[in-house]
């Protein structure tokens, strides 16, 4: 399971990135997506209504 409080289109995180060198936010999809490559099924994720939150849960 992955836990975020930034969605990585949020403005607040993504002025983060600018100021932290090699900080990254990265969006649900491009997460699943990885989680996919690396072998993980039944991927899912769910998106906080009105806040930028998500959690992505694989299995593998």
């Amino acid at each position: 399971m992955i836990c975020n409080e930034s969605d990585g289109t949020d403005e607040t995180s993504l002025r983060f990135e600018e100021l932290l060198e090699g900080m990254k936010c990265y969006t649900a999809e491009e997460i699943s997506a990885s989680l996919a490559a690396a072998g993980f099924s039944d991927v899912r994720s769910d998106h906080y209504d009105g806040k930028p939150w998500i959690t992505v849960i694989a299995r593998k």
